[in-house]
């Protein structure tokens, strides 16, 4: 079982040991993502992941990057809505080499007016190239119109207004904000020695002090949905349809939801594939449940040429899930144990799970009571959490122009 402990100045560190593993991953969860930012900061968390890569105190531009790949490894960061983390993936007897690396950039990043009038450019041409992306594009405007006040509602990378505003101060002023003791939670999993672990975190991360700051961006609330709309571009071959629900904040009910994406998901066997694509009425679908903590959603997303056909398909899919027999419940229950025992046998795919659990979530049991949450689901409480798919949804449509 990974354990968790609390530095002095309020960090959390967690800890599991793998004597299985030769590797090790060092990670560090930050609860700053893009759901954080003012309005005139839009993208600036992103921004920032940026930056923090550029260098710090101890390590110049570059620096950082040469001493983990020599060590083996790989480094690496993403920005997402609910936090931003960075990580590093390597040979277990260098852990400390990446624990050093990450909380030297992490704490102690060079936010200054060179590296932020260099990273403008940069991440305004990655704002253009997710403009090229139909699929990106519509995605955001589909969250737009399904999220009417939480953030989610808008996109990662913010505006070219807003980042094109960026300052050294502004980008400061944000990180003084958001990357405080109580939002910054680190991850070491592998074949490591826990004591040591927490011995070397609080070296490193135990100096910060920086005080706490009541952020509190507006939940969702409200789950109705409804309503169609159409997008058209250029690059598009083939339609593609969307429908989504929103639900509420996520937490240890998510089993449910999960249970559901695995029945309608999951393998040959899945309700998706067997009232939808074996009949001919799609080329391809999914679902997919997003587990966001002011609001989250679940979608079922699917390529084919017949879109009245297949919106009435999954309508009439939705109202046979709530008839599914105890036999099939547990079916999916199985598969999606399979799939999770599997998935948390690579040392990433844990960490990532426990950092998300405690930095996000504030709740570890929501990674590692997830087996044992699984088995104890029953059908009642499931038809009861998934009545949400006979209200109506929000139906985007993607056509070729």
């Amino acid at each position: 079982m990974p354990e968790v402990k609390k530095l002095k100045n309020g960090i959390r560190v967690v800890v599991k040991e793998r004597r299985d593993l030769l590797s090790a991953t060092v990670s560090v969860w930050v609860k700053a993502g893009a759901a954080y930012e003012r309005e005139d900061e839009r993208g600036i968390a992103h921004f920032l992941e940026h930056i923090v890569f550029n260098g710090s105190e101890n390590f110049p531009e570059g620096e950082a990057d040469r001493v983990i790949e020599e060590a083996g490894g790989e480094l690496n960061a993403a920005t997402s809505y609910d936090y931003t983390y960075y990580y590093a993936n390597l040979p277990a007897e260098h852990y400390e080499t990446a624990l050093s690396v990450l909380s030297d950039l992490t704490l102690r990043p060079l936010i200054d007016r060179k590296h932020v009038e260099k990273e403008i450019p940069i991440v305004l041409e990655e704002i253009a190239r997710s403009r090229d992306n139909p699929h990106e594009v519509f995605t955001e405007e589909f969250l737009k119109r399904l999220y009417k006040r939480a953030p989610y509602r808008l996109p990662i990378l913010g505006f070219e207004e807003t980042v094109k505003s960026f300052t050294a101060e502004k980008v400061k002023d944000f990180y003084q904000r958001l990357y405080t003791p109580d939002r910054i939670v680190v991850v070491v999993e592998g074949n490591v020695e826990k004591e040591k672990v927490f011995e070397k975190t609080e070296e490193l991360f135990g100096w910060l002090k920086r005080e706490k700051e009541e952020i509190s961006p507006e939940e969702e609330g409200d789950t109705s949905t409804g309503g169609t709309f159409t997008m058209e571009h250029p690059a598009v071959e083939l339609p593609y349809l969307l429908i989504g629900w929103k639900l509420p904040p996520a937490g240890r009910h998510d089993i449910y939801y999960d249970i559901l994406d695995a029945l309608l998901s999951l393998g040959r066997s899945s309700l998706l594939f067997r009232e939808l694509r074996e009949k001919g009425i799609v080329y391809s679908a999914s679902s997919n449940y997003q587990n966001l903590i002011l609001g989250a959603n679940f979608t079922v997303g699917a390529l084919t040429e017949k879109v009245e056909e297949a919106v009435k398909a999954v309508k009439e899919l939705c109202g046979k899930v709530l008839e599914v027999d105890q036999e099939e419940f547990e079916t999916a229950k199985r598969k999606l144990y399979r799939t999770e025992l599997f998935g948390r046998e690579v040392g990433e795919a844990e960490a990532d799970s426990l950092g998300f659990a405690v930095a996000v979530m504030d709740d570890i049991g929501y990674s590692t009571e997830f087996l044992r949450d699984l088995e104890t689901a029953d059908i009642h409480s499931f038809k009861k959490f998934v009545e949400f798919l006979l209200k109506e949804p929000l139906i985007g449509i993607l056509l070729p122009s």
